[in-house]
């Protein structure tokens, strides 16, 4: 009987299971060197919800398209006037097509909040293993947010216009996603850091 109980005491539990070479390595890694092991994590997530946003922004616009009148409707807020640099923050004319106007607005915008509401748990939770105040955190991400959504913003007046005029459609989404969610990752990462303090 005692012999039973010392062999079952000594068994691992059933839950516990062996790591694969690839996730033990990674451990080592990321004790090592753990800011590289943050900034892989934070650029894994971000490629998703790069990816995420850009299924998004290929059908949502033409919804609003085809079942709504806002791409007739022209969207340009925040006028900017910066010694030769005159742009909209928000600049969507009526371009005739689902790219433009207050339709294709609302298709970014709807994008932008479900990319983040994906974004906000992962980069909390497992890049940067925080357990801080949720709602304090959640506040200082959506000052963040709203903040490098303005500054990103201002920069597609700059250079959206010219990819417009350069590539089709489908390749100008291509573009727009990239180019602003490089934008944003380059710019996201130091903030989350201090967002995101590691413990409690």
């Amino acid at each position: 009987m005692a012999s039973n109980v010392a062999d079952t005491a000594a068994e691992p539990p059933a839950t516990q299971r062996p790591q694969s070479p690839l996730a033990a390595w990674w451990q080592r890694f990321a004790a090592r060197h753990k800011l590289v092991a943050q900034f892989v994590m934070f650029y894994a997530f971000s490629l998703f919800v790069t990816v995420l946003q850009y299924v998004m922004l290929t059908f949502l616009p033409g919804l609003f398209y085809r079942f709504t009148d806002w791409c007739a409707i022209p969207c340009q807020l925040i006028h900017l006037v910066l010694g030769p640099v005159d742009v909209y923050v928000f600049d969507y004319p009526v371009t005739g097509d689902a790219t433009g106007g207050m339709g294709y607005f609302a298709a970014f915008a709807i994008t932008l909040f479900v990319a983040q509401c994906v974004n906000f748990p992962m980069q909390r939770n497992i890049t940067f293993k925080s357990h801080g105040n949720v709602w304090f955190q959640i506040a200082w991400y959506v000052v963040a947010f709203v903040l490098i959504t303005i500054v990103c913003s201002f920069l597609m007046g700059l250079y959206v216009p010219l990819l417009k005029g350069l590539v089709p459609p489908a390749v100008y989404n291509v573009l727009i996603t990239v180019v602003n969610g490089g934008v944003q990752m380059v710019i996201y990462f130091p903030i989350y850091k201090i967002i995101f303090p590691e413990g409690k």
